[in-house]
């Protein structure tokens, strides 16, 4: 099994909100969504979970996060 070395950023931030959230813990909301910030089509990622109501964990490279709550993205 991999220890997560080959997964994106992203990936390993939501692992780990998962983790926390099993222990009550999550720094978190629910329903996020986690996305690579320097990916090519994260604009359209975050309009179509903006239009979802959900909210966005954008993770740079070096794992940090932002996250936009979707009523401060709706307009």
């Amino acid at each position: 099994m991999s220890k997560g070395n080959d997964k994106s950023p992203a990936a390993r931030v939501m692992d780990e909100a998962i983790e926390l959230a099993i222990e009550e813990r999550s720094p978190y909301p629910d329903r996020a969504t986690f996305l690579d910030a320097d990916e090519p089509n994260v604009g359209a990622e975050i309009r179509r979970a903006a239009d979802e109501g959900r909210a966005i964990v954008l993770v740079a490279a070096d794992g940090s996060t932002r996250t936009l709550l979707p009523e401060l993205l709706r307009q």
